[in-house]
């Protein structure tokens, strides 16, 4: 009985989560209309923890507003953008109730994003940093299914 209410879980909890591929390899991906799911927040490894409600991701447009998530709430924020260049403004968040590791590091992804003032795209990959150089947040451009 136990053996079965296991294997039930896992085949739900695998059942909700989304699927990911990366994009067509011999294309450099947009920095617009891409997810953008980040892969490091200043030096730090972004994995999916316990009581996370989805990825630590952004999507850009060309009308320079930016929509994504921290994890658990949803943010978004205007962005000016030049040759290289990217400065978002204030980000905006719902205020949902989450683990306090989860709270933590998207105010870490927030106040990264708030760093950012230079980017670069390497085919599937997105970079920012800040006036100093140091990269603040990396990303990998993905094909949510």
């Amino acid at each position: 009985m136990k053996r079965s209410l296991l294997i039930l879980l896992l085949a739900s909890l695998t059942a909700c989560a989304s699927s990911y591929t990366s994009p067509s390899p011999e294309k450099t991906a947009s920095l617009f209309r891409t997810w953008w799911r980040a892969e490091e927040i200043e030096g730090v490894r972004v994995g999916f923890m316990p009581g996370q409600k989805t990825d630590v991701y952004i999507i850009l447009y060309s009308s320079l507003s930016m929509v994504g998530s921290g994890g658990c709430n949803h943010i978004n924020a205007s962005f000016s953008r030049s040759s290289g260049s990217i400065r978002f403004g204030a980000v905006s968040s719902t205020r949902m109730a989450c683990l306090p590791a989860i709270i933590s590091r998207e105010r870490a992804f927030i106040g990264a994003l708030r760093k950012a003032e230079t980017f670069v795209i390497d085919g599937h990959r997105l970079r920012m940093y800040d006036h100093a150089g140091r990269e603040v947040l990396r990303f990998l451009a993905v094909n949510r299914q």
